[in-house]
């Protein structure tokens, strides 16, 4: 599996940060721009180990993923199981959150993905790389400004809120 990190300070504490990227896991579309929708798959109202989402990329792609491992408020796991994204074969995630002051702290995202054929991931790592940026900034933006972000207006946003 080819394994990507990214980091980036959220000015917030983690229990803020946890509240949004695991209590609304089934909403992640409101921060990443990457989305444009997303919704809790079954019964689920709130993130928790084994719930699993449904994330649409546009009016075709789609994936589906399930928490698979949880320490609460400090990180988790995610598998994808299902989707239709072209090339892409296994993929999961690690969020790991880490205070670094009083309301400010640091997301990491371990990111691995497995691509068939194999050689693709070599093709692809750019692109798949900018979209988990993507998805921390917007993260952050939520989060610090209580805002959605989405396809739309996320080159003003990045712009603007450095």
């Amino acid at each position: 599996m080819s394994k990507s990190e990214f980091k980036e300070v959220i000015n917030a504490s983690k229990e803020k940060i946890w509240e949004v990227l695991f209590n609304q896991y089934g909403d992640i579309h409101i921060h990443n721009p990457g989305m444009s929708a997303s919704k809790y798959i079954g019964n689920a109202i709130k993130g928790e180990l084994n719930v699993s989402r449904h994330v649409m990329f546009n009016d075709k792609l789609f994936l589906e993923e399930t928490i698979v491992e949880v320490n609460q408020n400090n990180s988790f796991k995610v598998e994808a199981y299902n989707h239709n994204l072209p090339l892409l074969k296994e993929m999961s995630a690690v969020y790991e959150l880490t205070s670094i002051g009083e309301e400010k702290s640091e997301i990491k995202m371990t990111s691995f993905a497995t691509t068939s054929p194999g050689f693709m991931i070599y093709l692809m790592k750019g692109q798949l790389g900018k979209g988990l940026k993507q998805h921390l900034f917007g993260l952050k933006y939520h989060i610090e400004t209580g805002k959605t972000v989405d396809k739309n207006n996320y080159l003003d946003v990045y712009k603007n809120h450095k």
